[in-house]
Formats: C-alpha cells, sequence, structure tokens
C-alpha cells in the first residue's frame, strides 16, 4: 500500500542508516572518563533543513504507538518496520517544516551494566518521498 502525498501523488518509502541523517546516533546515562554522552541530535532532511532532538525526546516515544505524521504514511511505516527491522519497533517520527517530508527514526533502547545504565541507539530512518514530478 502506497501512502498519500500531498493531494494526488503517492509517495515513496525509502530508508537509510541513522547515521546518514543524525549527527548523533547513541545516547546514554554512562559516564566514560569524566565525559557524559551528548543528550542532543541533529536530524538533516534531504532538504537541508536541521531539525533538533534531545535524549528526552527519544524517552518519551519509548513504547509509545503515537505518530506525528498522517495515518496513511504512519502505516506504511509501520508496515515497513515490521518487514524490514525485526525486533526494533519504538519509533520518533515527524514532518519537516520546510519542505513537508514525513520521516520517522526507529531506535533500540537499551539497560544494563553497572548503576542502571540504560540509552537508545538510533537504527533506521524512514521517509516518505513524493515521486519525482512526470513531464507530460
Amino acid at each position: 500500500m502506497a501512502p498519500k502525498y500531498g493531494r494526488s501523488e503517492t509517495a515513496k518509502i525509502t530508508s537509510v542508516k541513522a547515521e546518514e541523517r543524525f549527527d548523533n546516533i547513541d545516547f546514554s546515562n554512562v559516564v566514560a572518563d569524566g565525559m557524559a554522552l551528548s543528550i542532543h541530535t541533529a536530524y538533516t532532511c534531504p532538504c537541508g533543513t536541521r531539525i533538533g532532538f534531545q535524549k528526552h525526546d527519544f524517552e518519551r516515544h519509548l513504547q509509545q504507538p503515537f505518530s506525528n505524521v498522517a495515518r496513511d504514511i504512519s502505516k506504511c511505516f509501520d508496515e515497513f518496520a515490521q518487514e524490514h527491522l525485526g525486533r526494533v519497533r519504538d519509533y520518533l517520527d515527524w514532518v519537516c517544516p520546510s519542505c513537508g517530508l514525513p520521516a520517522r527514526v526507529y531506535f533500540e533502547f537499551w539497560a544494563g551494566g553497572k548503576h542502571g545504565d540504560f540509552g537508545f541507539h538510533l537504527h533506521t530512518v524512514v521517509e516518505a518521498a513524493p515521486p519525482p514530478s512526470s513531464a507530460n
């Protein structure tokens, strides 16, 4: 099922590794050599717009089924994850404020180690891009 994009176009679902769009893909409360990992990251949309996120944005979306994108696109993202991402099911999604591109990053939560350590690893970004305009 292809999602609708705009008024009558059909979107194409694409995926890339999170490190291709985000400047930081790992968050944790672990302190190593007196330094903590950054709690900030930014997604760079294919249009060039940078969208900032913080660790707590991912914490709020852990095991939460709500979406910030249109229902038909969210459903296509869900189907993509079920088919391609195995056990990775937690996500955070948004729509680019500049170009309107719906996007979602799937992430993995981990816990363990010393002192109740926990964190997140950003895994895969999926985007619902409109097809190129056909020249008639």
